[in-house]
């Protein structure tokens, strides 16, 4: 018998696939969380952002995520009645906004800030957010000085790529030469949800221009 067509959204569904990124994505979560109080322990820093209340500096910055990051918020914004036809204009918007940027001149707030400057995603914030832990006040955050110290979360970031690939196995999205499945937070998102309800996802992800990881190295240095 010929396995039914399904589209993006039911294979995720049906093949637990949100169940099982959600699960890696918090488990990484929980270990940049570990990693970062283990190193203020270890060289007595001290660990402002569980008590930081400066305007939100960090959810101005520029955010790359890999695509399974941004499937697992699309599927949250369905799930709670978000997947909007403003929201996909928004996202597309700031998508267009950051690629254009100069990176180290983007300070926009996250189109997932709410009112009260809390993440309206935070149960399934990308990693990127998530292993962002500073050890100097926040008022530098704010200045975006130079002199910021920050947790750098090298095993977490190799664990984000194993589960990337672990992902496109499991989707069977093959990986182009020299390239990822790789993006600003909105594109990604928004890429996701354009997928969503498509039987073709495998074509229609593979056929967009994904970037080199030093056409991405060029961006972000430039």
């Amino acid at each position: 018998m010929t396995p039914p067509v399904r589209t993006l959204g039911e294979f995720v569904a049906e093949d637990k696939i949100i169940d099982w990124l959600a699960g890696e994505i918090g488990q990484n979560h929980r270990a940049s969380a570990a990693g970062a109080a283990a190193v203020a322990k270890r060289h007595s820093l001290p660990m402002h952002c569980s008590t930081c209340t400066a305007t939100k500096a960090c959810c101005a910055s520029y955010v790359l995520i890999r695509l399974y990051e941004g499937l697992v918020i699309a599927h949250h914004l369905k799930q709670t009645g978000r997947d909007t036809q403003e929201q996909r204009d928004q996202l597309r918007a700031r998508a267009e906004a950051m690629e254009a940027a100069v990176v180290a001149d983007w300070a926009t707030p996250c189109l997932f800030l709410d009112e009260q400057e809390r993440c309206s995603v935070y149960s399934v914030r990308p990693t990127t957010c998530a292993q962002l832990y500073v050890y100097t006040p926040p008022e530098m955050c704010v200045a975006r000085s130079s002199q910021i110290k920050s947790y750098t979360p090298r095993q977490e970031v190799e664990s984000a790529n194993a589960v990337e690939e672990a992902f496109r196995e499991r989707l069977s999205l093959r990986r182009k030469v020299g390239r990822r499945y790789f993006g600003v937070l909105p594109r990604m998102v928004l890429v996701s949800l354009e997928a969503w309800d498509r039987t073709d996802f495998r074509d229609y992800l593979r056929q967009l221009s994904w970037p080199t990881d030093a056409e991405w190295t060029a961006r972000i240095q430039r």
